[in-house]
C-alpha cells in the first residue's frame, strides 16, 4: 500500500455542505441540469448520489478508489473510543494490541478480512491508516505511573482537601495571599537528572553524553512561596556531618544552609526550616499563616507541631499520592527549576573540559537555575491551577480522576446524604463513575465482579469519614482477580464466527454487534476486605486531635525503644555468659605443673594433655 501518495488529479474536489445542499434541493423538485450549474457539481456525479447508485460513498461523503476499511466504521469508532478509555485509566493498548483487537473484531463480527490468521491480528499498514482516519490518536511513550498514585488521586480525596481549605480560612480569617504559604522538598544531583536530544551521527545506535559521574550525590533543596507568587529563601541540606562555609558560595541571598548525614530532610533539620519560615512569614498567635505541604513523616513530630502551635503557624497536609496535581511548587516550579540546573551543569561541563562536578559547585549552578526559576509568573500560575488561590474546588477536569475509577470502594461513613460544594449544591457525578455504573449494567456477573460504587457525602460526615482503602495494598491492584503474569487483553482462543458474503463489509442489522468492551470489559479491581491501616486524606497537623496522635506516637516509640535496649542487653549479656561458659570447659591443664591455661600467663606455651 503506497502511504505517501500525492494526490495527482482534481475529483471530488467539490465541498460537502454544497453537494448536501444540491441534493436537498434536487428532492424538492429541482431539475438536475439546474442544480449542476447552480452549484458547479459535476451531472453524473449528481445524478448517482441523488439515486443512491454509488455503492462505496452515499450521500454527501466521499470517497476514491475500490480500496475501503476493512471494519466498519461503527466498529472501528468503537475501537478509538476503547482505546481511549484504556489510556484514560492507564491500561493504554499497544501497536500488538490494538492490532489484535481488530482480528478479534472482524471474526467475531463474521467480516471477511486479509488479516494473518497466522499471527491473529492485523497488519502494519492497517494500524497506520487507523491512526490516520482517527486523528484523535496518536502513538506515545507514557510515563510510568505507581498504582498507590493511580488509586489514592482521587475525587473523594480531593474534595475532602479543599473542604478542609475552606474551613480553615473561614474559621481562621484567612483572606489575604501574602498568609497561604506552600513548601516542598526536592533533590539535585552532581549529575543532570535528564539528558536532551542533540543532533548526532544518522545510524548509530548508541549516542553518548558526557556527565560528572554514573550516580550522583544527592543534595536536599527546599522551597516556599505564598499565594502572590513571592519566593521566601530557600534552604540547602548537603551530606556532610560538618559546617563547610565552601559549600554555600553562590547560592541565593539568605538562604539557609544546613547539613547532615545523608543529605535528606530529618525531624531537627525541619524545626530549623520553620524557625526560618517563621523569620520571613513573621507569623504569630494573633496573624496566623496557612503552610499547605505533603504528609511526611518528618512534618508531624510533636516539636514540629508545638513550634508550629505557639507561632500561629497552620499547616495542612495534601492528601497522599495527590502532590503532583495539587501542589504549586509542583506543578509550577520544580520542573522548570530542574531544567535550568540540568542547563547549568551541562554548560559548566563544556567550560571546564577534564573536569567533574562536585558538592562544591553545586551553589553557583542552584543560585543560577533558582533565579530563572523563581519568577513571579510561576509562583501565581502554580496557585492558580491547582485552585487553592483563587479558591476553585472545581479546577481539576473529571478525566484526571479516571485511573483511581479501577478501584473505586464504597466509604465506611453512611450515605444518607449528598457531598455538596461550598455553595450548598451537590457535586457532579464524574464521566468515571457514570461509565462504571452503565459497564455494570451492560456486563454479566459471570465476566465482571462489581464492586461497590463509591458515594459521595455530606460536609460534615464526609470530613469523619475513613477510608477503606490502603496505600501499602497493591496485592488486589490487578484486574479481575488475575495475576500480573496473567492478564491479557483478550482471548486469543475465542471460537471464530462464520464469515459473512465477502461483496460488502457491511454487518447484518439483525444481527449485535460485538465491540472491543464485550470482548474485553474495562479492568475493575474487586472487592477488599477491610484493613486495619486506614487511609489518611487532608490533615491538619497542628490541630490538637493530631497533637495528642504525636505524643501519643512519641511515646509509643520511646517504650519501644527502651524495651528494644532492655532485650538488647539482656541478649549480650547471655551471649557473654555462654563464651565464658564454652571457654572454661574447653579449658585445659599442663601435663607438668597441671596449671590451667586460662590462669597461666599471656603467650605461655603449654603442654595440653
Amino acid at each position: 500500500m503506497v502511504r505517501n501518495y500525492i494526490r495527482k488529479t482534481k475529483r471530488q474536489t467539490w465541498d460537502a455542505n454544497v453537494m448536501q445542499t444540491a441534493l436537498n434541493e434536487i428532492a424538492n423538485g429541482m431539475p438536475f441540469k439546474r442544480a449542476s450549474k447552480i452549484f458547479n457539481l459535476p451531472l453524473t456525479t449528481l445524478k448517482r448520489r441523488a439515486k443512491g447508485q454509488n455503492k462505496l460513498a452515499k450521500g454527501n461523503s466521499k470517497h476514491l478508489g475500490r480500496c475501503i476499511s476493512t471494519l466498519p466504521e461503527e466498529i472501528e469508532t468503537s475501537l478509538k473510543n476503547y482505546a481511549l478509555e484504556m489510556e484514560d485509566r492507564l491500561f493504554g493498548l499497544t501497536k500488538k494490541d490494538i492490532c489484535k483487537m481488530a482480528y478479534q473484531l472482524a471474526e467475531r463480527n463474521g467480516i471477511q478480512h486479509k488479516f494473518s490468521r497466522d499471527k491473529k491480528a492485523a497488519g502494519t499498514a492497517w494500524f497506520k491508516e487507523f491512526l490516520r482516519r482517527n486523528p484523535e490518536l496518536s502513538f506515545r511513550t507514557p510515563e510510568a505511573t505507581s498504582a498507590a498514585r493511580a488509586r489514592g488521586f482521587n475525587k473523594e480525596a480531593v474534595a475532602k482537601f479543599f473542604y478542609t481549605l475552606e474551613e480553615i480560612m473561614r474559621v481562621h480569617n484567612i483572606t489575604d495571599p501574602m498568609r497561604i504559604y506552600n513548601m516542598d522538598e526536592s533533590g539535585i544531583q552532581t549529575v543532570p537528572s535528564k539528558v536532551s536530544k542533540i543532533v548526532a551521527h544518522k545510524g548509530r545506535k548508541q549516542v553518548g553524553f558526557l556527565t560528572s559521574a554514573e550516580r550522583g550525590q544527592n543534595i536536599s533543596i527546599v522551597l516556599c512561596l505564598n499565594a502572590t507568587g513571592q519566593f521566601i529563601p530557600p534552604a540547602i541540606i548537603f551530606p556532610r556531618k560538618r559546617h563547610n562555609d565552601l559549600l554555600y558560595q553562590g547560592l541565593p541571598y539568605g538562604t539557609l544552609c544546613l547539613h547532615n548525614e545523608s543529605g535528606y530532610m530529618k525531624s531537627d533539620t525541619f524545626v530549623k526550616f520553620l524557625e526560618h519560615f517563621q523569620k520571613h512569614c513573621q507569623s504569630s498567635v494573633d496573624k496566623k499563616v496557612l503552610l499547605i505541604l505533603d504528609g511526611h513523616v518528618t512534618h508531624q513530630t510533636v516539636e514540629a507541631i508545638e513550634y508550629c502551635r505557639s507561632n500561629g503557624i497552620i499547616m495542612l497536609s495534601f492528601p497522599p499520592h495527590c502532590t503532583h496535581e495539587m501542589q504549586p511548587l509542583d506543578v509550577a516550579v520544580f520542573s522548570p527549576l530542574m531544567t535550568y540546573y540540568n542547563e547549568e551543569l551541562n554548560l559548566w561541563l563544556k567550560a571546564n573540559p577534564g573536569k567533574i562536578v562536585t558538592l562544591y559547585n553545586v551553589g553557583p549552578l542552584f543560585g543560577k537555575a533558582y533565579r530563572r526559576a523563581a519568577t513571579l509568573n510561576n509562583g501565581l500560575s502554580g496557585f492558580e491551577k491547582t485552585g487553592i488561590f483563587p479558591y476553585n474546588p472545581n479546577i481539576l477536569p473529571d478525566w484526571k480522576f479516571k485511573p483511581s475509577c479501577t478501584t473505586d470502594r464504597p466509604m465506611v461513613a453512611s450515605t444518607d446524604h449528598t457531598m455538596t460544594t461550598s455553595n450548598g449544591d451537590p457535586l457532579p457525578t464524574t464521566n468515571c463513575e457514570k461509565n462504571a455504573e452503565s459497564q455494570r449494567e451492560e456486563t454479566p456477573s459471570s465476566q465482571l465482579q462489581k464492586p461497590g460504587h463509591s458515594t459521595m457525602k455530606s460536609k460534615k460526615n464526609f470530613v469523619k469519614a475513613k477510608y477503606e482503602t490502603s496505600s501499602s495494598e497493591t496485592d488486589e491492584w490487578q484486574a479481575s482477580g488475575n495475576s500480573s503474569d496473567d492478564v491479557s487483553i483478550f482471548d486469543e482462543n475465542e471460537s471464530s464466527v462464520s464469515i459473512v458474503s465477502p461483496s460488502q463489509n457491511n454487518l447484518n442489522e439483525n444481527k449485535k454487534i460485538v465491540t472491543p468492551f464485550d470482548i474485553s470489559p474495562l479492568p475493575v479491581a474487586p472487592p477488599q476486605s477491610r484493613s486495619s491501616r486506614q487511609s489518611k486524606g487532608a490533615t491538619v497537623f497542628t490541630s490538637s486531635p493530631n497533637y495528642l496522635l504525636a505524643k501519643e506516637r512519641l511515646s509509643t516509640r520511646m517504650k519501644t525503644s527502651q524495651a528494644t535496649n532492655i532485650a538488647r542487653k539482656k541478649l549480650l549479656s547471655k551471649t557473654k555468659a555462654n563464651k565464658k561458659k564454652r571457654h572454661e570447659e574447653d579449658d585445659a591443664a599442663c601435663i607438668f605443673c597441671c596449671e590451667l591455661f586460662s590462669t597461666s600467663a599471656a603467650k605461655e606455651k603449654m603442654d595440653q594433655m
